[in-house]
């Protein structure tokens, strides 16, 4: 299961992101390059359109739950990506 922070800016999406890799040693010699890809909200009729999604783990090899405020995490939202307008 994951958890979600948006970033109004890509400034702030990639300085978690590069905190993620220094944290887990990214890129490393298995072939992970880097902790997230980058992605936006697309949905022009969204409410959160352009912002900058970050995913949270909260299982796995790289658990990032404790590095983040809680209170800034979301839940994941289909419509991020969907087309239609609302």
């Amino acid at each position: 299961m994951n958890k979600y922070i948006l970033y109004s800016t890509q400034e702030e999406w990639n300085a978690s992101n590069d905190a993620m890799n220094a944290l887990f040693g990214l890129p490393d010699i298995h072939g992970n390059e880097r902790y997230a890809e980058i992605t936006q909200v697309s949905n022009l009729g969204h409410n959160d359109f352009g912002k900058y999604i970050f995913p949270i783990t909260t299982t796995g090899n790289y658990i990032t739950i404790n590095e983040f405020n809680v209170s800034d995490m979301v839940e994941f939202d289909p419509e991020w990506t969907s087309e239609e307008i609302i």
